[in-house]
C-alpha cells in the first residue's frame, strides 16, 4: 500500500513537472531545476543545465546535494528556493579586491530582435554567512545582453553598463526580491549574463560587520525574458509548460517500464538526447538523431524519476518522467 501511494504521488509530481521551454521566456532552465551533477564544492554553476561561469567561482545550490550546497542549507545560511529545488549564487562586490565580481550566463533559447522591447526579472535573496564572510549588501546587480559567451578565465567588462540592473541596495535576507527592468535590443543578442557589471566608485554598499575579507553574496533563481511585460513582472518557475503551442516533442508513456517513444511533432531538425538519474548521473546519451519516431530501451534502468534533456542546434526541451 506503501509502494502505491508514493507511485501515486510520483505521479501527482510529474503531472506538474513536465518542462518545454517556450519562447515566451526565452531562458533555458529558468529556475536552475534540471541538472547534470549535484553540486559538491564552489564553482559548480555548469551542473546546472545551460548555465555557466561567467566570472570567477559563482556557486550552484540543489536540494539534491548532501554537502554545503544543498536547499535550503547551505555555507550561504537557510534559504528555500523561491521556486523549485535549486538556485545560484555569486558575489556582487569585494571591496577588498577592486572590481572582482562573480558571473553567471547562459544562451538564450532564441536571439533577441533588434528594435523589440524586452522585459526581464529575475529574483534575489542577500545571504549573511560567517562562513564565507557575507557582511555586505550591494546595488547595481543585474542583466548584460551580449553576442557572445565568456568564461571564468576571461569575464566581461566591469565597464559601468548592463541593460537592466537595480539602484536599491537589496538588504532582505528572508524574501526573495524581484529584480525587473526592460530594453530595446540593439542587436542580435544571445546570451544573457546576470551580476554586478559596475566598478567600486559606482556600487554603493552597507556593511553590516567590518571584516578584511567581507563581501556581498546573493542568491538568484527564477530568471525571466519575454517580450510580454506583465508575465514577466509575475514570473515563477513552475516546471509547466508556458503556452498553448504543440509541443516540439511526445515522450510516452509515463509511467514506463522497458521503452521510451519520442515523437517529433513540428521538428524537422537532428536532435541529442540525454537522460539522467535523480542523483544528475548521466545513464544515457545519444546524438544526432533524425527519425522523427524514436524508441529507446531503457528496460536495464533501475526504477527511479528520470530526466530527459532534448537539445535541437536552438533550443533545449526537458521532460520528466517515471521509470518502473
Amino acid at each position: 500500500m506503501k509502494n502505491f501511494l508514493h507511485k501515486i504521488t510520483l505521479l501527482i509530481m510529474i503531472s506538474f513537472s513536465h518542462i518545454a521551454f517556450s519562447q515566451i521566456n526565452l531562458i533555458q532552465n529558468p529556475g536552475f531545476e534540471i541538472f547534470s551533477q549535484c553540486p559538491t564544492n564552489a564553482d559548480q554553476v555548469n551542473y546546472a543545465t545551460g548555465w555557466d561561469n561567467y566570472g570567477e567561482s559563482p556557486d550552484y545550490f540543489n536540494s539534491c546535494s548532501f554537502s554545503e550546497f544543498s536547499v535550503p542549507y547551505n555555507w550561504g545560511g537557510y534559504q528555500p528556493a523561491a521556486s523549485g529545488n535549486a538556485y545560484c549564487a555569486l558575489v556582487t562586490i569585494d571591496p577588498c579586491c577592486p572590481n572582482i565580481r562573480e558571473f553567471i550566463g547562459s544562451q538564450l533559447t532564441a536571439p533577441l530582435s533588434v528594435g523589440t522591447k524586452y522585459f526581464v526579472s529575475f529574483k534575489v535573496c542577500l545571504s549573511i554567512a560567517d562562513g564565507i564572510e557575507a557582511y555586505i549588501a550591494s546595488n547595481k546587480t543585474g542583466a548584460l545582453f551580449t553576442m557572445n559567451s565568456y568564461t571564468w578565465s576571461s569575464p566581461p567588462a566591469v565597464n559601468n553598463f548592463a541593460h537592466i540592473y537595480t539602484d536599491s541596495i537589496i538588504t532582505d535576507t528572508v524574501n526573495w526580491v524581484r529584480i525587473t527592468g526592460s530594453f530595446i535590443a540593439d542587436s542580435l543578442y544571445k546570451y544573457i549574463i546576470l551580476g554586478n557589471f559596475f566598478d567600486n566608485l559606482n556600487t554603493d554598499t552597507i556593511t553590516f560587520v567590518n571584516t578584511a575579507f567581507s563581501l556581498a553574496y546573493y542568491y538568484i533563481d527564477d530568471v525571466c525574458v519575454s517580450t510580454d511585460s506583465l508575465y514577466t513582472a509575475n514570473y515563477t518557475y513552475t516546471g509547466i509548460t508556458e503556452n498553448n503551442e504543440m509541443p516540439a516533442f511526445t515522450i510516452y508513456p509515463n509511467p514506463v517500464n522497458d521503452f521510451i517513444n519520442i515523437k517529433s511533432s513540428n521538428f524537422n531538425e537532428p536532435f541529442d538526447i540525454t537522460i539522467y538519474n535523480s542523483l544528475g548521473q548521466q545513464l544515457y546519451h545519444k546524438k544526432n538523431i533524425i527519425n522523427k519516431d524514436t524508441k529507446i530501451d531503457i528496460h536495464y534502468i533501475k526504477s527511479s524519476i528520470l530526466f530527459i534533456s532534448l537539445n535541437t542546434q536552438n533550443k533545449f526541451f526537458n521532460y520528466t518522467l517515471l521509470k518502473l
